[in-house]
């Protein structure tokens, strides 16, 4: 009985360990199971964390550099030595640098909303209203010169350069102006003035001689200017009405040589051709004497420009001309100087265009340069071309003359002509240098206006 008892225990305890081991590997089972689980988030974590850090550096790298550009912009924009203002379409100021703040003897935050009007002579502020409203209108930089006047009431004198911003819309934002303090050179003006009435007491000059002889004198000078004007009218109206009799001309030449080319002989063709040649000679002839006519006959604008980035412009333009004779253009820093940009574009290409097509057998080579002597800037364009013999020095500026014959080069012959006019209008001189077989320079003068009125 007792053996029976003990084997029945005996069982049990094995039953209960054999469900005590499946318990105990369930759950073993389960922990792997949640330590895999585990496991695999921690990594995905430490990926996303890696990848955060990567991205913060990124954005710490970038707000370096943004940082950086900021200042350097804001060193530009207040330590230059041209005033900035910002206005609205009110003119209130919006923003101005140190420089502008400077002018107007006030602190930079104390112009913040201020309106712009109230610092311009009241003589003056119809004169910036129309230049405002012109800006406005068209869109593009325009210049004027006003008064201005400082909180001491004291007065000075700017030269403003101003262009309009419009927003992703296309809709006006705000004016931006550069102002550039004149006054020396309004002053000096006035201290030329006076010099000139005290010469002319020195000289006992009468007043009322000298205001006969003024008057005489001004009176030739609208004659002169009154011819001048009908001249230029002349050749332009008469350039203009040539071309419509020329074109039915060319026309009815070339409807004679394509219906009739097989029915003539060699020589009527001849004929023919050498007609047409003719006419678009002509035509060229006239095209550039409606060039040479335009220059002048309008009012002429004058600005202060950086010369160096005029030449940056044509050598841009001349660049296919540039590379098919492989020519080498280099240049000196050029000046800024007060002129008229379309002349100094048109003079800038005409006497490089002409250094590129006169260069012979030797690969073109062309340097600019310039020099300041006493009040005057002295520009020189030098070549390596085939020169110019001497005895033709004295009508090389003439117009239509040409000294080589239309095989050997292209071109009418009033290049030269042109850029001698454009550099008249500038109050400046232009000669030439040359040395046969060995190039040419050309300088030509433009004056220093800085220079004269201080």
């Amino acid at each position: 009985m007792e053996g029976n008892v003990t084997d029945l225990d005996n069982k049990q305890k094995l039953k209960m360990r054999i469900k005590a081991e499946e318990l105990v590997n369930n759950q073993l089972d389960r922990t792997e199971d949640k330590l895999l689980d585990i496991n695999e988030v921690n990594y995905e974590l430490r990926v996303h964390q890696i990848e955060l850090e990567m991205q913060n550096e990124e954005l710490r790298e970038t707000q370096i550099k943004l940082t950086e550009s900021q200042h350097r912009y804001f060193d530009l924009y207040n330590f230059a030595p041209v005033g900035y203002i910002t206005l609205n379409e009110r003119s209130l100021i919006l923003d101005v640098n140190l420089a502008g703040a400077s002018l107007l003897k006030v602190e930079r935050l104390n112009l913040i909303n201020k309106s712009f009007i109230q610092f311009i002579d009241p003589d003056n502020r119809n004169k910036f209203y129309h230049h405002i409203t012109k800006v406005r209108e068209t869109g593009s930089k325009k210049t004027t010169e006003i008064k201005l006047l400082k909180t001491d009431e004291s007065s000075f004198y700017v030269h403003l350069e101003t262009t309009s911003v419009l927003d992703e819309n296309g809709i006006f934002k705000e004016f931006r102006i550069g102002l550039t303090d004149i006054t020396s050179q309004i002053e000096a003006e006035t201290v030329l003035r006076n010099r000139n009435a005290k010469i002319n007491k020195l000289l006992n000059v009468e007043i009322d001689d000298y205001e006969k002889a003024e008057i005489k004198l001004e009176k030739l000078i609208d004659n002169l200017k009154s011819s001048n004007r009908e001249l230029e009218q002349f050749a332009y109206v008469s350039s203009h009405d040539f071309k419509e009799p020329l074109r039915m001309i060319t026309s009815f030449l070339q409807l004679l040589q394509k219906r009739y080319a097989d029915k003539l002989d060699e020589d009527a063709n001849d004929f023919i051709n050498f007609a047409v040649e003719g006419a678009k000679r002509l035509n060229n002839m006239i095209n550039d004497l409606l060039e040479y006519s335009r220059i002048g006959s309008n009012e002429i604008e004058f600005e202060y420009l950086q010369s160096e980035k005029i030449l940056e412009t044509i050598l841009t333009e001349l660049e296919p001309l540039i590379e098919d004779n492989h020519a080498i253009v280099t240049y000196d820093p050029l000046p800024l100087i007060y002129a008229n940009e379309q002349m100094m574009i048109q003079l800038f290409q005409n006497l490089i265009g002409n250094a590129i097509k006169y260069h012979g057998e030797k690969t073109p080579e062309i340097h600019i340069s310039t020099n300041k002597i006493e009040d005057e800037y002295v520009f020189a364009v030098k070549d390596n071309g085939i020169g110019i013999n001497k005895k033709h020095m004295g009508r090389i500026f003439t117009i239509f003359q040409r000294l080589h014959t239309r095989e050997e080069y292209e071109g009418t012959g009033i290049g030269l002509a042109i850029s001698l006019r454009i550099i008249q209008k500038h109050r400046g001189i232009i000669w030439a240098e040359s040395e046969l077989g060995k190039g040419t320079t050309f300088y030509f003068t433009i004056p220093d206006y800085m220079k004269v009125l201080t």
